[in-house]
């Protein structure tokens, strides 16, 4: 998960369908539609610009991939039904089905398989940083083509039975309108006339799909919520069936009509210190200052208060679930006179300010925690308005040195290509660090125990030099309905939609 904040013109458009709407509960064991509540909107369609989390939902109705991911996280077949890498692990060849056709008509063959892979590299988003490997893509036939990589890439498998491996239709790629009208071959059709762009997204059953049986929801709704009370507020009316919510909502939304499920978010949660080169806060280059930042946080209080308890206090980013994570690498105690002390010693006695975007109205118990530890050794955070429909890019650009934020942390390959090397999306000021750069080459060819001791050697670096102030890797909470039934995937921060079936 990434990105919690609407714009508030789309939420105030929300809170109006909201009040307007008579939709009724569904009820247990009928045939139903899904009502997903979401509290941002999807930035974009295209293929290689929308994000591997949260924003799944929007796209999974209407996009096949090329694998699908079962519920542990491995690839099975998709469009794709066998593959096979060559000696060199460079080299990937897969076989395609042969029946499937885009709901505009196009047929989903090799080349528009490769169409796809090829725009989704090209793309801004943490999808496109998904495929930076693939150096062509060759069709061989209507249902062969290989994939040549410009060196091996352990999660590419992964990936294409995730958000990267999205098939949209080769007619609508590089159109104005596939940003917010996708054209898929997927379980379900997109339903503009129903739908209203950053507010409501309506999804009805493709009649044609290839395998329906994996889909028993007549139809899929997305609805766009301004806040957390709102989301909170359509699960108790019975408006939506599914959605996130707080650690705090969920001690009081259980009833006879809803109930709580808390699954593993594979995320790391805490204060991205993005500006390490000190572009825009000087201070933030020296690792004795980012140290102090670290010092200046009660994880074990912050999950406590902020979390309710639930969630693992700790500064590393690397996902409890890898074999990168290790209890002996949490190395700042919480200890407010020691982190002034390094500030001093960085030249800093006196503090700085920090400017961050301003995340209280969405998350005002975390932005409270950060702002008391903070203050407390003489940081003052400086909270900049955000546009939540322009929040995403703004962080990429650069235009804020730090901010309170969540980002996916899966495997831990998926981790350093995401966020650790000077090209990752996630490192919107490129800082470049040769350490980490050889660990992250060395472990691209390694496997099994190798490759462990070598992400293991990667994290502990990482937190010495402080390259994040991680507080925790929470759970993701979820309100649900009673009237549909949920299952988690490991890796994934939101469920996939096949995941959900009406309950039994």
């Amino acid at each position: 998960m990434r990105n919690k904040l609407a714009a508030a013109i789309v939420a105030a458009c929300a809170l109006v369908l909201t009040a307007c709407s008579g939709a009724s509960p569904n009820t247990a064991g009928e045939t139903q539609e899904l009502r997903i509540g979401a509290i941002s909107p999807i930035a974009s369609f295209e293929p290689g610009n929308f994000d591997a989390g949260p924003g799944s939902a929007f796209i999974q109705p209407v996009y096949d991939t090329i694998l699908r991911n079962d519920s542990e996280g491995e690839p099975q077949p998709s469009i794709a039904t066998e593959w096979s890498y060559d000696d060199s692990g460079t080299e990937l060849s897969l076989t395609l089905r042969d029946d499937v056709t885009f709901t505009d008509g196009a047929k989903l063959d090799a080349e528009a398989v490769k169409a796809n892979l090829e725009a989704a590299k090209a793309g801004t988003g943490e999808t496109a940083g998904q495929l930076r490997f693939i150096d062509t893509v060759t069709v061989e036939d209507p249902t062969h083509l290989t994939i040549s990589l410009s060196a091996v890439d352990p999660s590419l498998l992964t990936n294409l039975g995730g958000a990267a491996g999205s098939l949209a239709s080769p007619e609508a790629l590089g159109t104005p309108e596939l940003a917010t009208t996708p054209v898929g071959s997927g379980p379900y059709v997109f339903d503009a006339a129903a739908s209203q762009t950053g507010v409501t997204y309506a999804y009805t059953r493709n009649p044609d799909y290839w395998n329906a049986d994996d889909f028993p929801f007549d139809g899929i709704t997305i609805t766009v919520f301004n806040d957390g009370n709102a989301v909170t507020n359509a699960l108790r009316s019975g408006q939506i069936d599914f959605a996130g919510i707080s650690d705090q909502a969920a001690e009081t939304l259980e009833s006879d009509r809803l109930k709580v499920e808390s699954f593993p978010a594979y995320t790391a949660s805490g204060v991205f210190l993005f500006d390490r080169n000190g572009t825009i806060v000087p201070a933030l280059a020296d690792v004795r200052v980012r140290q102090a930042i670290n010092m200046a946080f009660d994880r074990e209080q912050i999950v406590e208060q902020v979390y309710a308890g639930v969630g693992t206090p700790t500064a590393q980013s690397f996902s409890e679930s890898s074999a990168a994570f290790d209890p002996s690498f949490e190395k700042y105690e919480h200890d407010v006179d020691a982190a002034k002390a390094l500030l001093a010693e960085a030249g800093y006695a006196d503090g700085f300010t920090l400017p961050m975007p301003d995340l209280g109205p969405i998350d005002p118990k975390r932005q409270a925690a950060v702002t008391e530890a903070l203050t407390a050794i003489g940081i003052t955070p400086q909270y900049e308005p955000v546009n939540g429909e322009t929040f995403i890019s703004d962080l990429l650009s650069g235009k804020y040195p730090a901010a309170i934020f969540n980002l996916n942390s899966h495997r831990p390959w998926d981790f350093a290509q995401l966020a650790l090397l000077p090209d990752s999306l996630w490192n919107p000021f490129h800082t470049t660090d040769e350490n980490i750069v050889d660990l992250v080459n060395m472990a691209q060819t390694q496997t099994g125990e190798e490759a462990d001791a070598t992400f293991r050697e990667l994290n502990e670096y990482i937190v010495d030099q402080a390259w994040f102030a991680t507080l925790v890797q929470p759970n993701s909470v979820f309100g649900v309905s009673s009237a549909i039934d949920v299952e988690p995937r490991k890796f994934s921060t939101w469920p996939p939609i096949w995941n959900f079936t009406p309950a039994s």
